[in-house]
């Protein structure tokens, strides 16, 4: 999940692309999806299990569906 700037857009290709000399190629995200914030708790943490539970939807752009393929260093 990516929180962008408010106006802010951005390709997942450029961040795969951002990524991919910065990583490891099995840290490289395969799954993105932008979204306008995170759940956070009263704390202001996140809540990462409402993350995975929402796991892979339909706005989730996919790395292998692109057909692009990593680069293993």
């Amino acid at each position: 999940m990516v929180v962008l700037r408010p106006g802010a857009q951005l390709d997942p290709m450029a961040l795969i692309q951002f990524c991919e000399p910065r990583l490891p190629y099995f840290a490289v995200p395969r799954y993105l999806e932008f979204a306008p914030d995170l759940p956070k708790t009263e704390n202001g943490k996140i809540q990462k299990y409402k993350l995975r539970e929402r796991g892979v939807t339909e706005q989730s752009w996919d790395l292998d569906a692109s057909g692009y393929r990593l680069k293993r260093s």
